[in-house]
């Protein structure tokens, strides 16, 4: 039987090798290609559930020989062995509609494992219909967002099924973690014997945070290394940057200035939290890191540069700063806590290294706010800079969404005939997490910009103002 099994495989293979060889006598294959693709990655999705179910199986059979062959095989690692062992269980007896979706091949390997990654993580106090119902959700959401997003959504889904529940379960888990994560810190140097040094360690959130931005604001540019013929990469420049500021430690004994002040963190606060000092607030540009209680904060606040982002409503900004040619930064940082990195779908460029750029340009007229702005990376700055030679329709243009504010992306026609506008994947989890609409139809966004901030019938300056006046004994502040 297994014989048999292998040579329908290796048929369907072959046919699969069969028909992309022809791709190469025909003049539109396109469309094939694609095609092609994605029934490979379909199969590969289903092979991979196939597989999973047959770990299960053979543990249920107390196959002992068929785990040992797993554990033992050289082509995974064995953590990665023993991850798909225990990823197979929990398909098979706690989530089985995340497994039916792998087996069906609607969703990859990579996605069920976040998936489940993320259900891990929820109160043990829920029922099975609740999983069930998480389950559900969760998988409304495969064909939008990646596996690092619905690791996430998967792990605050319980803010959807239990609202009321959510905010007694955030503040258990997070004291729970930051206490694990200050007895796990560690730090460790070892030399690998060929003029080197590998470092290793563990940070709580908190000050790894801390560390980054002392580390960001002694990042040589990319352009300092030319002269040396040297194409160094960002790791290669952070290790340069932990250089420096032990140099800098050990020459004067104190912390780094960037810009003419200390480098700082962005931490988001909503409304109670600011006025209370109770609740948990958001670390800006670390997208994968669930937050901050209120207590580590105000630990923070007592010593560290921290700009409070404040955010009301369904993370509308009350403050947006004013109007300069330069972006000022008050501005950037509203564009950090908006865009949270470069704002180019599928880039992962951290707030640190990215560019404000005004949408409609200053020489034709664009105003430096809010409404006319957009974080880029270097690289995405460059492709998305309006050219005047060239045609609109084979540039890339950037849309701000009328109702979230969100930036949009409308690819050129050599890349999408259709033109179909694109966002970033961390915005629409951010939107699924505060329950807005899904995005705008398929036809392209409002290219109008929103009106200025402080036009409208309330200006929420002086109410800033007053708030953060009034809780600055909470925060440490002066007021």
């Amino acid at each position: 039987m297994s014989d048999s099994m292998r040579e329908q495989m290796q048929r369907s293979i072959a046919a699969l090798w069969d028909a992309a060889l022809s791709l190469t006598t025909d003049d539109t294959p396109a469309d094939r290609l694609s095609g092609l693709v994605a029934a490979v990655t379909e199969a590969e999705a289903q092979l991979a559930g196939l597989r999973l179910h047959l770990l299960h199986e053979a543990k249920l059979a107390a196959a002992e020989s068929v785990i040992d062959g797993v554990r033992q095989s050289v082509r995974t690692t064995p953590a990665q062995a023993t991850a798909s062992l225990r990823l197979a269980q929990d398909l098979c007896d706690r989530f089985p509609l995340i497994g039916a979706a792998l087996n069906d091949g609607t969703i990859s390997l990579p996605q069920a494992d976040a998936i489940v990654t993320g259900l891990r993580k929820l109160p043990g106090r829920l029922t099975r219909a609740e999983l069930t119902r998480c389950e559900e959700e969760i998988l409304a959401h495969t064909d939008t967002l990646g596996p690092s997003e619905l690791r996430v959504l998967a792990a605050r889904l319980v803010e959807i099924i239990d609202p009321d529940a959510s905010d007694a379960d955030d503040a258990k888990r997070l004291a729970r973690e930051e206490a694990a994560a200050h007895r796990g810190r560690f730090l460790r140097l070892a030399p690998d014997y060929h003029g080197s040094m590998r470092i290793t360690g563990q940070l709580p959130v908190a000050d790894a945070a801390l560390l980054i931005a002392q580390l960001d604001a002694l990042m040589p540019d990319a352009s300092t290394y030319t002269s040396a013929g040297e194409a160094a990469s960002r790791d290669a420049r952070r290790a340069d940057a932990l250089v420096l500021l032990t140099q800098k430690a050990a020459n004067i004994g104190t912390l780094p200035r960037h810009g003419g002040d200390r480098p700082q963190l962005h931490v988001t606060l909503d409304l109670d939290t600011l006025t209370t000092g109770l609740g948990k607030a958001g670390l800006i540009g670390l997208d994968d890191v669930d937050g901050l209680s209120a207590g580590e904060v105000r630990r923070l606040a007592c010593d560290a540069g921290i700009i409070p982002v404040v955010l009301g409503g369904p993370s509308r900004l009350l403050d947006v700063g004013r109007t300069y040619r330069m972006f000022t930064p008050g501005l950037r940082a509203a564009l950090v806590q908006r865009d949270g990195g470069c704002a180019f779908p599928g880039c992962a460029a951290t707030p640190a290294c990215c560019e404000a750029h005004h949408i409609v340009p200053w020489w034709q007229g664009g105003d430096t706010r809010l409404g006319n702005g957009v974080l880029l990376c270097p690289h995405h700055h460059r492709l998305v800079e309006p050219d005047p030679l060239q045609s609109e329709q084979s540039q890339w243009r950037v849309d701000l969404d009328p109702v979230t504010g969100l930036p949009w992306f409308t690819p050129p026609r050599h890349i999408d005939p259709a033109r179909r506008p694109r966002q970033h994947r961390r915005f629409r989890l951010r939107q699924i997490r505060a329950g807005a609409p899904p995005g705008p139809d398929d036809d392209p966004p409002n290219t109008d910009p929103p009106d200025s901030p402080g036009t409208g019938p309330a200006d929420h300056r002086s109410d800033l103002d007053d708030l953060i006046r009034r809780s600055a004994a909470i925060w440490g502040g002066e007021g």
